[in-house]
């Protein structure tokens, strides 16, 4: 997957006079290596849309707080040194909380068969104390997500009316100088984590919402706090913060990931916080202290920011943001019958590590010799890659078509099939109406990370990346299997990019590898 890369820095310290400069229409450059441009930019939002000064939102939290729904309790290690296997339980996720393998806790157990365990059933377990992080909730799913809830929302509207210094920042990236909310909004649109956490963890650990100018430069440097040589400036700081935020929500939620490090010390989540809240509590651990963290994850620290930004956030609540009975609508192959496709990734993540594994990548059949020696392994297709499903497409360019299949034209609800590496040549208009089989585009390099042309195939409801399949899926999570066709997908527990595609009869097995020449990874229909 190409993403952009930030070439220069376009900053410099000149406090409250720069946004007086902005409010007056002025731009300015010094003659130093590091520069900020400021211009009066118009009054319109991403869609063009004319902007409207948004109502004030509350200070503090509403009268009665929002009692955040309860969510399924997870088994998490006892520090007695004796375990009560719970519904649900394998020795193997048992042996994982305690950092163990199986033969390991079959051992301290003298048993002799993994499968024999029985509700509370009592085992030996490695005693000592157990350190759990705070149990209270941060967030609903609904705001680490980009979720209906925020589907109105604008970051243009939102920053045009803050004097802090994110209105101000612009920033080099591949020659082109993108503004501050832009780079906020590509990585909200990318990663598919809500706009509102992003700019209220950037106003907590930079204080880049309301603060004209960062009173150290360490909040100029790492406004997310990230700080990690070589990843310096707004556009590096927003990626890795929204696949920390992934990493943590989807982690816990479908990979079946229960701790976090600081250092060699473990802390346990909370065996009742919700996904959303994990999220959080992992980005904010990245660099951080344990004290720190703790004090950052309490009642009184990031919460507080984001109440004064945008008020109680259960107030928006989404819920369920995945219904328990969510059922997969009829998807075809992303590409046309007859033509010889090749499976070349198995279940990885929707955009970058962090997300859920809910990609799957195939390769269009092998283009002319002139083709490859004039353009390289980044060509642009001559094939097509086509609709899954009838629907409308939300967004397209830059990479990117998303087919919306609930026809409302907002990539945030409902659900939403998303192709990444689309040339912009013959690309599909946003706002179309198609039918399945229809083409949209044409598989290349193009948006994301890539070093040769493929198609990168993904699924979201709701706005949240759901995974190809889900064998370590949190209390009551349940995901519906992705079917292509006749082809059901799938995949290994913690093997990235590894997976197989099965159906019924002789010819039932495909394995996913990047080679041509492997002689199981073809796919036709």
């Amino acid at each position: 997957m190409t993403t952009p890369r930030p070439v220069r820095r376009l900053i410099t310290p000149l406090g409250l006079a720069l946004l007086a400069l902005v409010a007056a229409g002025c731009s300015l450059g010094t003659s130093g290596e590091r520069v900020i441009y400021v211009t009066a930019t118009p009054y319109y939002d991403e869609q063009g849309e004319l902007v409207i000064p948004p109502t004030p939102s509350p200070s503090k939290p509403t009268p009665l707080p929002i009692q955040p729904t309860p969510n399924p309790t997870r088994p998490v290690p006892q520090s007695s040194g004796l375990y009560v296997v719970q519904p649900g339980d394998t020795l193997g996720t048992i042996a994982t909380l305690y950092g163990l393998t199986v033969d390991d806790l079959l051992a301290l157990n003298s048993l002799d068969d993994a499968n024999t365990l029985e509700v509370g059933q009592t085992l030996n377990v490695p005693g000592g104390e157990v350190e759990f992080a705070p149990d209270f909730k941060l967030i609903p799913d609904s705001e680490l997500v980009y979720s209906p809830g925020a589907s109105s929302f604008s970051v243009t509207a939102f920053a045009k009316f803050q004097q802090g210094f994110l209105r101000a920042y612009s920033e080099m990236i591949d020659d082109k100088s993108w503004s501050g909310v832009e780079i906020v909004d590509f990585v909200a649109r990318s990663y598919s984590v809500n706009p509102r956490l992003l700019l209220a963890l950037l106003e907590y650990r930079g204080g880049w919402i309301t603060e004209p100018y960062p009173d150290d430069d360490q909040r100029v440097d790492y406004p997310m706090g990230l700080v990690v040589t070589g990843r310096e400036g707004l556009y590096y700081q927003m990626l890795d913060a929204a696949d920390a935020l992934n990493a943590g929500y989807y982690g816990w939620k479908y990979r079946g990931e229960i701790s976090l490090p600081f250092g060699e010390q473990r802390v346990f989540y909370a065996s009742d916080v919700n996904p959303g809240t994990v999220g959080v509590q992992y980005m904010l651990s990245v660099t951080t202290s344990y004290a720190q963290w703790q004090r950052d994850v309490s009642a009184d620290g990031f919460y507080q920011t984001y109440l004064n930004l945008f008020g109680d956030p259960f107030e928006v609540a989404v819920e369920p943001l995945v219904p328990a009975n969510l059922q997969q609508p009829r998807l075809t192959l992303p590409f046309a019958p007859g033509e010889e496709w090749v499976f070349t990734g198995g279940p990885h993540g929707g955009y970058n590590s962090g997300s859920a594994w809910s990609a799957v990548d195939f390769a269009p059949p092998k283009p002319p010799d002139e083709l490859i020696n004039a353009q390289g392994s980044c060509y642009i297709s001559p094939y097509w890659v086509t609709a899954a499903a009838d629907g409308v497409i939300a967004r397209s360019g830059s990479g990117y078509v998303v087919l919306d299949l609930d026809g409302d034209g907002d990539e945030h609800t409902g659900w939403t099939l998303v192709y990444l590496h689309i040339d912009d040549f013959e690309i599909v208009k946003p706002g179309t109406e198609v039918k399945a089989g229809d083409p949209l585009g044409h598989p290349s390099c193009m948006g994301g990370f890539s070093n040769g042309t493929h198609l990168h195939f993904s699924r979201r409801y709701n706005g949240e990346w759901l995974p190809v399949e889900c064998s370590t899926c949190a209390p009551g999570v349940t995901i519906p299997a992705e079917v292509l066709g006749d082809w059901t997908m799938r995949g290994y527990a913690g093997q990235e990019y590894q997976g197989y595609m099965t159906r019924e009869g002789d010819d039932g097995y495909r394995q996913a590898d990047q080679t041509r020449d492997f002689g199981q990874n073809k796919v036709m229909w």
